[in-house]
């Protein structure tokens, strides 16, 4: 099967765009990994349902704005904070020493 130019130019773009959300990424893991440990340090829980809450209003508006589709953004919004979570518990829980070190 031949490729045609147009959908190589295409995929890279896609490709360089991945880079670029794989970036955004790793920071914001580096960020909430901090926010982990503050919450850690103030004997808060690892979940706060409320702000969850508001960021999914928050989620929802922005799929508007950008014409895309919202429930699937709130499954890629959830599936990354429930990674967060999940490393915020590690944190409480003493497991592993701080990811944020590079970078």
């Amino acid at each position: 099967m031949t490729v045609s130019r147009e959908l190589l130019e295409i995929r890279k773009s896609i490709d360089n765009l991945d880079n670029a959300i794989v970036a955004i990424l790793a920071e914001r893991f580096r960020l909430t990994e901090k926010v982990g440990y503050l919450k850690m340090s103030m004997s808060l829980p690892p979940e706060d349902a409320e702000r969850e809450r508001m960021q999914e209003l928050h989620y929802s508006e922005l799929a508007s704005s950008y014409g895309l589709d919202r429930n699937a953004l709130i499954e890629i919004m959830r599936t990354i904070i429930t990674q967060v979570k999940k490393r915020h518990v590690e944190i409480r829980d003493g497991q592993g020493q701080p990811r944020s070190q590079a970078g």
